[in-house]
């Protein structure tokens, strides 16, 4: 279980902070739940405090573990699957695991395929989703804005 002020990662959502628990009357049951204030787009959310939704969230990586993510970041790129419903699949099974390093080897290959090609917009759209989503993680880490992240892991790319 999480407390106030815990922070959280979403494989969904991204980096978050614990804001409040509480309990409340949910069709006629009383049910404890998490207040969450989510990094990307400012969303606040209440979820159940029960099995499902702990499957779904784990405590932040460590300050540590940035340095592995900017090795990854730098290391060769794997291929990917050439169909894009192979792309597809392979995309969101990575984004459910919530990894904070499979996270990073998306984006590194990602970044990889558009180097060489030009990125149809749904692949454009799911590499930004992957940056928000690591830029969440790292800015509660590091303590730093969302935005400033993103920028930083935008450029470090371009680089």
């Amino acid at each position: 279980m999480f407390n106030i002020g815990s922070k959280i990662y979403h494989y969904k959502y991204g980096g978050g902070i614990i804001t409040n628990i509480e309990d409340r009357e949910v069709m006629n049951e009383i049910k404890r739940y998490y207040t969450i204030n989510f990094l990307i787009d400012n969303v606040e959310l209440m979820m159940p405090i029960d099995e499902k939704t702990h499957s779904k969230l784990r405590s932040i990586s460590s300050l540590n573990d940035i340095e592995s993510i900017k090795e990854i970041l730098k290391e060769k790129p794997k291929k990917l699957p050439l169909k894009w419903i192979d792309r597809l699949k392979f995309y969101t099974e990575a984004m459910t695991k919530g990894d904070i390093f499979i996270i990073a080897e998306v984006i590194r290959d990602i970044n990889a395929n558009r180097k060489n090609k030009v990125l149809s917009k749904s692949e454009e759209k799911i590499l930004e989703d992957f940056i928000l989503l690591l830029s969440s993680e790292i800015s509660l880490i590091l303590d730093v804005s969302i935005n400033e992240t993103r920028d930083k892991i935008i450029n470090n790319l371009l680089s």
